[in-house]
This record gives C-alpha cells, structure tokens and sequence, in this order.
C-alpha cells in the first residue's frame, strides 16, 4: 500500500481547544492557594491542562481550565483542593 506525501497542517490556531475548554462542571474539587510562598516552581510543569500560571510574580489558577485533578496539590504543599460546591445538599447527600 502506498502513502501519499501530504504536509502536516495545523486544523486550527495554536490554544484553540484551550480558549473553549470549561471543565468547571466535570470537578467535584478545586484546588485553592493557601500559600504562594510554599509552591514549588515546577507546579504548573504538571498541571495536564495548563491551568496554573504565574503572573506577575504570583500564581494563578484558571478555574475554566482546571479540571480537578489534584496533581498541584500533591506536588506543592501552597495548593490545596476544596469542594467545588459548598452549598446546601439535597435530599440524598
């Protein structure tokens, strides 16, 4: 069987999926800095998704892009993760 020799072509721009991406309504925990003293600077190295940036000398999650892994909070003792939903529990919870 014989290939064609076509070029590789990007289907999109580059961040394309991430712009759309909004992974809030599939965590049941976030993670949530407590101490931006104590992250470890390759934190946002692990993050599958990206969400974890550092701006301005300060660490940013994006909760659109998070999914809620738990990965940063087990590699750096300043992110902790948290319920996502802390409301009222309905009849069954």
């Amino acid at each position: 069987m014989a290939f064609k020799s076509v070029p590789v072509v990007p289907a999109g721009e580059a961040g394309a999926l991430a712009a759309v991406a909004d992974n809030r309504n599939q965590r049941l925990r976030r993670p949530e800095i407590s101490d931006q003293t104590q992250i470890d600077p390759l934190t946002p190295l692990y993050c599958p998704d990206g969400a974890i940036a550092l701006t301005a000398g300060r660490y940013a999650i994006s909760e659109r892009l998070c999914k809620g892994c738990g990965i940063c909070a087990q590699e750096s003792p300043g992110i902790r993760m948290v319920p996502e939903y802390t409301g009222p529990r309905g009849i069954l919870n």
